[in-house]
């Protein structure tokens, strides 16, 4: 199967959840309207159209297409954009470096030393907060501070390591890192990861052999199940009135991004506001519309629709063409299925959009690479 079909399924899964969850909850969320449900289907229904013709375009158009988009939407976020920006492209270059070495020499040597770099950055970036005594799980309001950067990056390195190979030992320290930060998100997109790169191997149970098989998809989801406990632990320190319980709070959670969503349609239409794609903090600029000085996620449709409005769609169809190109090599295709899924619930930002732009921009720069040599 193709990895984007778990994209796909949670896409429609999340939305069948949301408007479950707002009849549930009737009596503190709004009932689910017409327009905001045909937008959201709609820009599925985009995002599955591009992403079938993705190879209609040639790949010099869309390698400029997704070079400029990357440039531009960082660069609006100020001049640190524009650096990181230009220090991605550099990258780029460097992980051609290792592809070549990967065909001219021994490919798991390059690929292995690339994960050894890889796990050292995490590394560095998990210790840092812990060492300045930010920890989430002890302290819940240091999941606020600037050290949650640092918990994010590292627990986004770690995906991007376990891209590269199933790793159980990167599983165990990512979703570490998501344990001690509290990110639900972190969590998640460790196990996906992992997940989406055996099934990529060709069997989700590869390398594993008689009972240890059971006991590693068994530690994979509780441990995924422990972070969630954890989450909901801070939560209920950091609200004490909470009230509801663990899996009513899971199935609360999606009718209220989905009520987010919903407001941000209805203010973005027509043509749009232009304000949470070019806001450094995305979800605080949502949270200010409701306001709230806390952050809100807002789902996949709602910065679209809030910045764009009909012309979101035309975004709906850029993440089906990125989508496409970037499963065309097996690193990539993890990572951008990943990170579509994450964008569901989450919402699109700076950040996704553009690593989106560089995921499909360096798996056609490669493809081709490899093709004309």
């Amino acid at each position: 199967m193709r990895l984007s079909t778990v994209f796909w399924a949670s896409a429609i899964l999340y939305l069948i959840t949301a408007l479950i969850s707002k009849t549930v909850y009737s009596d503190l969320l709004p009932g689910p309207g017409a327009a905001p449900l045909a937008y959201a289907l709609t820009f599925i229904g985009v995002i599955v159209v591009s992403y079938r013709l993705s190879g209609k375009l040639g790949d010099g158009y869309k390698t400029k297409l997704y070079l400029a988009v990357m440039v531009v939407v960082l660069s609006l976020l100020g001049w640190w954009g524009l650096i990181l920006a230009l220090a991605i492209i550099g990258a780029t270059e460097v992980i051609i470096y290792y592809e070549a070495r990967s065909v001219e020499n021994n490919p798991e040597n390059a690929r292995r030393e690339l994960r050894i770099i890889l796990t050292s950055v995490v590394l560095v970036l998990f210790m840092i907060p812990i060492a300045a005594g930010a920890v989430p799980l002890l302290r819940p309001e240091a999941r606020y501070s600037v050290f949650r950067l640092f918990y994010l990056a590292a627990g986004y390195f770690t995906v991007v390591v376990l891209s590269l190979k199933p790793d159980f030992r990167m599983f165990l320290l990512g979703e570490a890192i998501a344990a001690v930060s509290t990110f639900r998100t972190v969590g998640l997109a460790v196990a996906l990861a992992y997940f989406l790169r055996m099934v990529q191997r060709g069997n989700p149970k590869a390398d594993l052999r008689g009972r240890n098989r059971y006991i590693i998809i068994g530690v994979v989801l509780l441990t995924l199940l422990a972070v969630f406990v954890i989450r909901y632990h801070t939560t209920v320190q950091t609200y004490p009135g909470w009230s509801l319980g663990f899996f009513e709070t899971l199935l609360y959670r999606p009718g209220v991004t989905y009520t987010v969503y919903e407001r941000l349609f209805h203010l973005g239409m027509p043509w749009g506001k232009r304000g949470i794609l070019f806001s450094t903090d995305p979800k605080g600029y949502v949270g200010s519309l409701f306001g709230r000085d806390v952050g809100y996620t807002y789902t996949l449709f709602g910065q679209p629709a809030y910045d764009f409005g009909l012309l979101g769609l035309i975004e709906g169809a850029f993440l089906g063409m990125a989508l496409a190109d970037a499963e065309r090599r097996r690193p990539t295709a993890v990572l951008s299925v990943t990170l579509m899924t994450l964008m569901v619930p989450i919402g699109v930002d700076a950040f996704f959009l553009s690593a989106m732009a560089f995921l499909a921009y360096l798996s056609v720069e490669v493809d081709v690479w490899k093709r004309s040599h």
